[in-house]
């Protein structure tokens, strides 16, 4: 069928292709004519392909990375075009490409072959899929066991790393210096005030950014040692028993918060907890404070003060017992009142008085005058002695009798409320003819008569009244002897006289020998001392009472007069005068 004037086929290498004509012309010659034949050179076809590799598959965030083509029968003139993520890179055209990829990026190249009967052209790589980690920023911090501290502690800081990796190496620095072997995670050392603390990390992770990094800097604030101590004064020393003294402590470094702890006799005293302690101290009384300072950084805390120790003078008790020179007297006559002082000092003074007034310059230890009847006289003691108690102090009154007796004495409708002496030379009669003489509760009655008494109907003495009445042998009417009479006790408030002391009461006063002493303000188990002098200051009882209430003594087969009851407790101390009649 190859009869044209065109053959067309796929010839193979070294086919001989030849054609044979045969003319239709007339008068030809050399018909059929046969061409020479045409040796076919056949190349043979080339397949194109490309592979492209990476400098790097798995690399660190922001790296270049550097892609080249390998191609196969690319001629010798290849054109390459590469891809990433399947979009074409402007200008990327050789036969390496190089950028900074991104994770997951697909880059591959299309290669286009000049070579003759290249098949598969252009040919497209395998795409070469990028691993790209994310950049570890790397930092570290450092923490401190404590601060501020105080000289010579030890302090261990620790550096906390970020992104260190597996093995991170540090590096210790003191004020911007490397120490020598720090190079672990923790450091410990003796700092000193202001001592600045940091540490390099150098990581060892794959992909960093900060690498070495510098921990913060901690500024070491260093308390010096304060040595603590105390000074104690007083406000006064060598004072009078029963005076308060203020003792104030001045504290050295106590910070700004001290806590005090007074003592007395090395015994701490209860809730005396401030700076500035007040009390009454006895003789020898030693006095010392304990500071407790709230400073940070301290030694000898607590610290013990200077002991103070007290001398204390004894509280004198001024008494002062005035006599007249007769008593009773006749009108008219002149008395001398002689004063008699207890501790009045070197120079006492005194001061006379009669009712109630004082006399003008009656102020030496004795008075003359002419009394009346009634006349009541004391005297004033003020004394110059330095540590006195009850001074000044008020002597007995004398109650002067100048009186002419009646011969007869009649007593109706008379009612007794208080004490009252009645007499007469010869006779006297109490009530009688329907009138009264009638003595109250409390009341007190003396009839002294030179003859006789007569008590007639009316005549009454009440429940806790009494009456007495004797006739005198001696001349001696009412004024001029203690009269015989019976005391009636009707309650303790009764006889409790206004020399009481807050805690020291005695009743009755005046008492006939008898008498009660009532403690108040003490514990029931606190021993006190009771003294009683007479006024010549000689001791006559010496005994130790519970402080629970009421004591009862006595002054039985004493001389009437006058006597001090003393009193020493712990706390307190006072002087009681008690009359004995």
């Amino acid at each position: 069928g190859a009869t044209n004037a065109t053959y067309a086929f796929v010839p193979v290498n070294n086919d001989a292709v030849s054609c044979v004509l045969t003319s239709i012309a007339i008068c030809a010659t050399g018909s059929p004519a046969t061409l020479d034949p045409v040796v076919m050179a056949v190349n043979p076809l080339l397949p194109v392909s490309v592979s492209v590799s990476a400098s790097a598959s798995t690399v660190c965030a922001g790296t270049s990375v550097t892609f080249t083509a390998t191609p196969v029968n690319g001629g010798i003139s290849p054109s390459y075009q590469w891809k990433v993520n399947g979009a074409g890179i402007s200008g990327a055209t050789n036969v390496s490409y190089s950028y900074v990829p991104i994770n997951n990026d697909a880059v591959s190249c299309v290669l286009t072959s000049n070579a003759l009967c290249a098949t598969g052209s252009p040919a497209t790589s395998s795409a070469v899929v990028m691993a790209v980690n994310p950049l570890l920023p790397v930092s570290v911090s450092v923490s401190a066991s404590a601060g501020p501290v105080c000289a010579g502690t030890s302090v261990t800081f620790t550096a906390t790393p970020v992104n260190g990796g597996a093995s991170p190496a540090y590096q210790w620095k003191v004020n911007g210096a490397l120490i020598s072997g720090a190079t672990n995670a923790t450091y410990a050392f003796i700092p000193v005030n202001n001592d600045a603390v940091s540490c390099v990390v150098t990581s060892n992770a794959a992909c960093t950014s900060g690498n070495p990094a510098i921990s913060n800097n901690i500024d070491m604030l260093v308390e010096p040692i304060l040595p603590v101590s105390v000074t104690i004064t007083e406000s006064a020393n060598q004072v009078c028993a029963g005076t308060p003294v203020n003792f104030t402590a001045n504290p050295f470094n106590g910070g700004t918060a001290p806590t005090y702890e007074w003592q007395v006799n090395a015994t701490n005293v209860p809730g005396e907890t401030n700076p500035v302690f007040s009390f009454v101290p006895r003789n020898n009384d030693e006095i010392t404070c304990i500071l407790t300072s709230s400073a940070t950084c301290s030694i000898n805390n607590p610290a013990l003060s200077n002991p103070i120790t007290m001398t204390i003078n004894p509280l004198l008790w001024v008494g002062i017992t005035i006599r007249a020179s007769a008593n009773p007297v006749l009108a008219g006559t002149i008395v001398t009142f002689a004063a008699s002082p207890v501790n009045g000092g070197s120079t006492p003074s005194y001061q006379w008085n009669v009712n109630g007034i004082d006399v003008p310059g009656a102020t030496f230890d004795t008075y003359s005058y002419i009394p009346v009847d009634g006349d009541v006289i004391l005297c004033l003691l003020n004394s110059n002695e330095i540590c006195v108690a009850n001074n000044p102090a008020p002597s007995n009154s004398v109650i002067m009798s100048v009186t002419t007796v009646s011969t007869v004495l009649v007593l109706q409708n008379i009612n007794i409320t208080d004490t009252q002496c009645f007499d007469a030379i010869q006779t006297i009669t109490v009530a009688g003819a329907g009138t009264t003489f009638i003595i109250e509760k409390g009341g007190n009655a003396t009839m002294i008569a030179g003859q006789k008494i007569i008590y007639l109907p009316g005549t009454l003495v009440k429940s806790a009244g009494s009456m007495h009445g004797y006739i005198t042998t001696t001349g001696q009417y009412c004024g001029s002897k203690a009269p015989s009479m019976t005391t009636v006790i009707e309650s303790e408030e009764r006889h409790s006289i206004s020399l009481s002391l807050p805690f020291f009461n005695v009743f009755p006063n005046p008492t006939d020998g008898d008498f009660t002493i009532r403690l108040s303000g003490f514990e029931v188990s606190e021993n006190i001392m009771i003294e009683i002098f007479n006024i010549t200051g000689e001791k006559l009882l010496a005994t130790n009472l519970k402080g629970d209430g009421k004591h009862n003594l006595s002054l039985s087969g004493k001389p009437c007069g006058i006597y001090l009851i003393k009193l020493i407790s712990e706390k307190n101390c006072g002087i009681f005068r008690i009359i004995k009649q």
